[in-house]
């Protein structure tokens, strides 16, 4: 998204370069596919996907059945890319998100610079395939959610590394002027402390409560000017629309279509994810949608002195907190949203099935 065009070149770039090479793999070694269906992460997803799925009997979309069926179809292959990876080296993987890491802030500090030496706008709005400066610092912001993770893992040594990552990562973050983000990181470094509670931990969270009221200090107005984006009436309007299909909801990819008193146009998603999945699943998607969240994050506090396990769950805690304000696209094709959950819901499984796998090694 960084560097192509248009967003459909994205989706074009993963079918090319992730679906259809994990497809092959999983042709070639079959014996793989039930180890990942051993995973509770993976199986509650599967749940989901199906009642989603299941849902279009009294959802009122106008999109074809075939279409909206590959969506969870492409995220299983995510799950299954990241798995055969990390089954691979899980070294390896860990390289990969490092490399990610890398490009994500390089891409970072080019778009700052032309930004500030040429763009007119007042916030960044991004470049290429993202466009949007909130989407934008929802797929920055997974990324520096990740980095931040490394402070409380790596070595002092590895600082000089780290450090100008995440500086890039954040500059773009506070360019775009989106403060949900920011709530994201707060909520992450809470979550890494909480994790780690050692004296790096708590140092990084002073750091981060000094950066937020020197931010506050400097320019209060860019977390003030805009007060509440209208998220309040937004989140009224879509409550007041599932009231009447409050269990079993409207139906998944059902038209979304919330009017706000004194706005000329219509909102067509309520601004909150778990709203989205109430709205579509209604009560019994949301608890699917939840259980799925409550297994990775159990998981998470059990293995968290695993490296890979504090990334994705630190990007995991980072997504849901920015969906609290933002987005509808729970199962979608590949777009900004996956950074938000699904490549970190694939990451915490690839985790699982690693370690199930090592345990199983030591007792056979």
């Amino acid at each position: 998204m960084f560097w192509l065009p248009e967003r459909p070149d994205y989706h074009r770039a993963f079918y090319i370069t992730l679906a259809l090479p994990t497809f092959i793999a999983l042709v070639m070694a079959p014996r793989r596919i039930p180890l990942l269906f051993s995973n509770g992460i993976f199986l509650i997803f599967l749940i989901f996907s199906i009642y989603c799925l299941l849902s279009l009997t009294w959802s009122g979309t106008d999109n074809a059945l075939t279409s909206l069926a590959k969506r969870p179809l492409y995220i299983s292959l995510l799950f299954f890319a990241v798995t055969l990876i990390a089954l691979h080296s899980e070294k390896n993987l860990y390289s990969v998100i490092l490399t990610g890491m890398t490009i994500a802030a390089i891409s970072a500090a080019l778009s700052v610079s032309y930004f500030i030496f040429f763009d007119t706008t007042d916030r960044l709005p991004g470049y290429r395939a993202l466009y949007n400066p909130l989407l934008t610092s929802h797929v920055y912001g997974m990324f520096a959610a990740m980095c931040m993770a490394l402070f409380f893992h790596t070595k002092r040594n590895q600082l000089p590394y780290t450090l100008p990552i995440f500086s890039a990562l954040f500059t773009l973050i506070i360019l775009t002027g989106s403060r949900t983000p920011l709530l994201g990181l707060a909520a992450t470094c809470t979550w890494l402390v909480l994790l780690q509670r050692n004296r790096v931990a708590y140092n990084v969270l002073a750091s981060t409560l000094a950066i937020g009221s020197l931010l506050l200090l400097v320019n209060p107005e860019s977390i003030t000017n805009r007060g509440l984006s209208y998220r309040p009436e937004i989140w009224h309007q879509a409550w007041l629309q599932i009231q009447n299909h409050l269990w079993f909801g409207h139906g998944y990819d059902h038209p979304m279509i919330f009017w706000v008193e004194g706005i000329s146009y219509a909102f067509a998603d309520p601004h909150n994810m778990e709203l989205a999945v109430l709205f579509s699943g209604g009560i019994v998607g949301l608890l699917l949608w939840l259980a799925l969240y409550a297994t990775a994050l159990v998981f998470a506090w059990r293995n968290r002195q695993d490296r890979l396990v504090l990334l994705a769950s630190s990007a995991l805690i980072f997504g849901f907190t920015a969906g609290l304000t933002e987005g509808n696209a729970f199962l979608s094709r590949p777009k900004e949203h996956w950074f938000l959950i699904w490549i970190p819901f694939s990451l915490l499984a690839a985790a699982w099935t690693v370690k199930k796998a090592k345990n199983y090694a030591k007792e056979t």
